[in-house]
């Protein structure tokens, strides 16, 4: 096996990572914990985002020799989904590993991925679990994940302080050997505002910078930030690498939402159909990259992802591009939020079929409550006596009232 090249974001362990001390503390008096067969509360880690609490949890069952079965917010789906990865690890021993360390990250996301069923499912995996839980999130106190409250150990970790910052990127320079003058360095730590995900992302940006007037130029383009049209104009309207590039490393958009904004206005610019062939390859390239570095945590698959989303997009182009159409909103934003309602209405409805049907919602949205309006639909057209009969019935069994009932007849 071919062994992974070191990388800015590697640590390799807990000692290594500087900021948050009393929190590692803690998790290391869990971990000792487990290895007497304790029963502990699973840990609650929460804290900004880039305060390394991912990296944390992984350096410690590196340090444990335990084995990681991880879900994060790309992968929590149903009770079924987390049933099949998690409860099964949860209650069983690996292999060539001491333990399974249970590890839930991004858990206050579940507002938008979960359904209704995946909290009692969790609260089985706490109550069952042999193995030991770490649960991560950005807040704490949010209120999706209420049901841990008083179930899990909270441990907090803090944002860097400058000093601290500094000192990281200083070991970082003397462990790579990479030549990056101190003022440089300041200017880093003063700006990543306690973010060493950030702030290290600044510093492989400017490790190619030649002089101390582009370091200051590439350092202070993050300071300002740049709206998504001129942020477009950037990335469709120049022929350069370097331009897009530092573009879309000042915008305060996130990836996920830069992406969007770029496949909708590709063929809003560009004329022919190589050139958008080429220009969605890179952009689909950009996406592969950046689910690699969500799964693997190695963040330096982001410096492909950035390239090929703005400078493998700008130089796709063999003319000057159409500059007659406006640019578009997303259409994928705006179905999702013209149809948030009707989304929202359907997961109530479906949460009451629940009971009878015992399946997920997203099933019972896809399958059941369509046989089910479309049976209704049939019995009661045109017939008054009948649809209050089985109004009724839909009432008692289901518990679904009049509204209810008629939405689902009228959005079969």
């Amino acid at each position: 096996m071919q062994k992974k090249e070191s990388n800015l974001y590697d640590v390799e362990s807990l000692d290594n990572l500087l900021g948050n001390e009393f929190a590692i503390g803690k998790m290391r008096s869990f971990a000792s914990g487990i290895g007497k067969n304790m029963k502990n509360a699973p840990l609650l880690l929460y804290g900004p985002s880039g305060t390394g609490k991912s990296v944390a949890a992984s350096l410690l069952a590196k340090e444990n020799n335990w084995n990681i079965v991880e879900l994060n917010a790309s992968d929590y789906r149903d009770k079924e989904s987390i049933e099949k990865t998690i409860l099964s690890a949860a209650t069983s021993k690996p292999l060539f590993k001491s333990r399974n360390l249970i590890l839930l990250d991004e858990i206050d996301e579940l507002a938008a991925g979960f359904d209704r069923g995946a909290a009692p499912v969790i609260n089985t995996i706490i109550n069952e679990s042999k193995n030991p839980i770490i649960f991560i999130a950005n807040d704490m106190w949010d209120q999706s994940i209420s049901f841990l409250r008083g179930k899990t150990e909270p441990v907090a970790f803090k944002k860097l302080n400058t000093e601290v910052m500094q000192k990281v990127l200083t070991n970082l320079c003397s462990r790579f050997s990479l030549k990056v003058n101190r003022n440089a360095l300041e200017m880093i730590a003063h700006r990543a505002n306690g973010d060493a995900r950030s702030a290290i992302n600044d510093l492989s940006v400017i490790i190619g910078a030649e002089d101390n007037e582009e370091i200051t130029e590439v350092i202070g383009l993050r300071d300002r930030k740049i709206d998504v049209f001129n942020l477009l104009d950037k990335i469709f309207l120049t022929n350069t690498f370097s331009a897009p590039l530092r573009s879309i490393t000042s915008s305060d958009l996130t990836n996920d939402m830069l992406i969007k904004w770029i496949d909708e206005n590709i063929p809003r610019r560009y004329r022919q159909n190589e050139e958008m062939y080429y220009a969605f390859e890179s952009l689909a390239y950009a996406t592969i990259f950046g689910s690699r570095a969500t799964r693997s945590q190695y963040y330096t698959y982001w410096r492909y992802m950035n390239v090929l989303m703005s400078s493998g997009i700008a130089l796709s182009k063999k003319e000057y591009p159409n500059t007659s159409n406006p640019y578009g909103f997303p259409k994928v934003i705006k179905e999702l939020s013209s149809s948030k309602t009707s989304r929202n209405q359907n997961k109530i409805i479906a949460a009451k079929l629940q009971r009878v049907f015992h399946s997920s919602i997203s099933k019972i949205i896809k399958n059941e409550m369509r046989l089910l309006s479309q049976s209704v639909a049939r019995a009661v057209k045109d017939n008054k006596e009948v649809k209050q009969e089985v109004f009724d019935y839909l009432a008692s069994t289901f518990q679904l009232d009049d509204k209810e009932i008629e939405y689902m007849l009228n959005n079969q």
